[in-house]
C-alpha cells in the first residue's frame, strides 16, 4: 500500500511538471494572441501587443485573420469523505479550445468549447457572431457565456490561483453557463478616471432541469447551457461593472425569466414560473493582498406540489485572498513566481431549512513556471449538510496543473 501511494504521488508530480513545461515552451513562442480584457473574452492582451504584432500572449495567430488557442488542466487528489478515501485520485479538470475569425472590418466569429470536471460535461461556450457598432459597442448573437458574474465570463484554468472555482460559481451560478441569445456589450467612462463595462442580452434562460434533473433538491446549474426554449419566452440578463483601475472592479448582474414548459401538445399543463438570479462581485487590493469576493442569491417559483421538497430561495458567498510571495523564484528563473491563496466560502441550497448547505475553507501554494502556466498544491476542508441537517465532513490534498497550449 505504501509503495502504491508513493508511485501515485510520483506520477502526480511528473505529470504536473510535464504539463507546466509544455505550457512554458508553447507560451514563449513568437506568434501568440488573445482577446481583449472585457466581457467579450477571458485573457487580456498586453499593452505592447498590436493587431499586427501579437507577441506575449497565450494564443496563436493574428487578430487580422484567425486567432486560436486552448488550455488544459490535470487534477490529482487524495479526497476523504466521512473518513473514507475516494479511489478516483486522477481526473482531467478542464480542456478548452478557442478560435476567433475576422470576417471583415466590423464582423468577427468566435467559437469556444470545453470539458469541465465539476459538471462532468461538455459545454459549447461560444458560437457567436459579433458586429462592431462603434468604437465602444458590439452587438452579438448566437451561443455565448451569459454575463452572470465575473467568473462566468473569465474562468480559464491557468489564470486561477485555486484548484477549483468557488462553490458560489459552480453550485449557484453554474459556471460555465452558456445560452442562446442576442444582445449588446460595450464600454464607457464617467469622466477620465472611472471606466465601466456593460452588457444586456435576451437569452433562452434556464430550463426545467432546475427541478426535473435535480435529485438532491433545487439546483440551478442543472438547468444551464440551455440552447433551446421550452416556453417561447426569453430571459433577460444584464451586467454592469465599474473598473476604477486595472486591478479593481465592482460588478452587479441579474438574470430573470421563465424556466418551465407551460404546454404539452397544445394542452396547458402549468402556469409560467420564473427564476431570478442576482450576483455581485468585486476585485481589489489591500495590505499587499489581491482580494476577490462574489455573492449570489436566487429566487425560484416552485410548483405548489413540490414546495417543501424543493427550495425556493438559495444564496452563497465567497472571499479569497492571494499574494505573490516571490518573483522570480530564483534570480535566473525569469518569468517565474511563487504565490499563495486562502479562500472561505458557503452556499445554502435552501434558505428555508437549517441544513442542505456546504461550507469550505481552501488553501493553495502555487508555482508559476511561466505567466501562462501554474502548478498548485492545495488543501481543503468542507462541512456538508443534507436536508435533515446531518453533517458530513470532507477534506483533501490536491495537486493541479494548468497551462495554455
Amino acid at each position: 500500500m505504501m509503495r502504491a501511494a508513493g508511485t501515485k504521488w510520483i506520477a502526480m508530480l511528473v505529470s504536473a511538471a510535464v504539463l507546466a513545461w509544455c505550457g512554458s515552451a508553447l507560451a514563449s513562442g513568437e506568434a501568440k494572441s488573445t482577446g481583449p480584457h472585457s466581457t467579450a473574452t477571458t485573457v487580456p492582451i498586453p499593452a505592447h501587443v498590436t493587431s499586427t504584432s501579437l507577441v506575449g500572449s497565450p494564443y496563436h495567430g493574428s487578430l487580422d485573420n484567425i486567432v486560436w488557442g486552448g488550455h488544459g488542466e490535470l487534477r490529482f487528489g487524495y479526497d476523504i469523505r466521512a473518513g473514507v478515501s475516494d479511489p478516483s485520485w486522477f481526473s482531467v479538470g478542464r480542456v478548452n479550445g478557442f478560435f476567433q475569425a475576422k470576417l471583415g472590418s466590423r464582423l468577427r466569429l468566435r467559437g469556444q468549447a470545453s470539458y469541465d470536471h465539476v459538471p462532468d460535461d461538455f459545454t459549447l461556450e461560444r458560437a457567436e457572431l459579433l458586429a462592431r457598432l462603434n468604437r465602444a459597442m458590439d452587438a452579438h448573437a448566437g451561443i455565448f457565456l451569459v454575463p452572470l458574474g465575473h467568473t462566468n465570463l473569465s474562468h480559464d484554468a491557468p489564470e486561477y490561483e485555486f484548484g477549483e472555482r468557488s462553490l458560489v460559481a459552480t453550485q449557484i451560478l453554474g459556471v460555465p453557463n452558456a445560452q442562446l441569445g442576442a444582445g449588446v456589450r460595450g464600454t464607457g467612462s464617467w469622466g477620465r478616471t472611472t471606466p465601466f463595462t456593460y452588457e444586456f442580452d435576451l437569452v433562452t434562460g434556464f430550463d426545467d432541469g432546475i427541478v426535473m434533473d435535480a435529485s438532491g433538491g433545487t439546483r440551478i446549474p442543472a438547468g444551464r447551457n440551455n440552447y433551446g426554449d421550452q416556453n417561447g419566452l426569453p430571459a433577460g440578463v444584464a451586467r454592469f461593472a465599474i473598473e476604477p483601475s486595472e486591478d479593481r472592479e465592482i460588478g452587479l448582474a441579474i438574470q430573470s425569466g421563465p424556466y418551465n414548459q407551460t404546454s404539452v401538445g397544445g394542452v396547458e399543463v402549468d402556469g409560467t414560473r420564473f427564476v431570478h438570479v442576482v450576483t455581485a462581485d468585486a476585485l481589489g487590493r489591500a495590505l499587499g493582498l489581491r482580494l476577490y469576493t462574489e455573492a449570489a442569491a436566487a429566487l425560484i417559483d416552485i410548483p405548489p406540489g413540490l414546495r417543501g421538497l424543493y427550495a425556493e430561495r438559495q444564496w452563497g458567498a465567497s472571499l479569497e485572498a492571494t499574494r505573490t510571495l516571490r518573483a522570480p523564484i530564483f534570480g535566473a528563473w525569469r518569468g517565474t513566481s511563487l504565490s499563495a491563496g486562502l479562500r472561505g466560502e458557503t452556499v445554502d441550497f435552501d434558505a428555508g431549512l437549517a441544513g442542505d448547505s456546504r461550507a469550505r475553507v481552501a488553501a493553495s501554494l502555487n508555482v508559476h513556471p511561466h505567466p501562462y502556466a501554474i502548478v498548485r498544491f492545495g488543501w481543503y476542508y468542507e462541512w456538508q449538510r443534507d436536508r435533515f441537517d446531518n453533517l458530513t465532513p470532507l477534506a483533501g490534498l490536491t495537486l493541479t496543473a494548468a497551462s495554455y497550449f
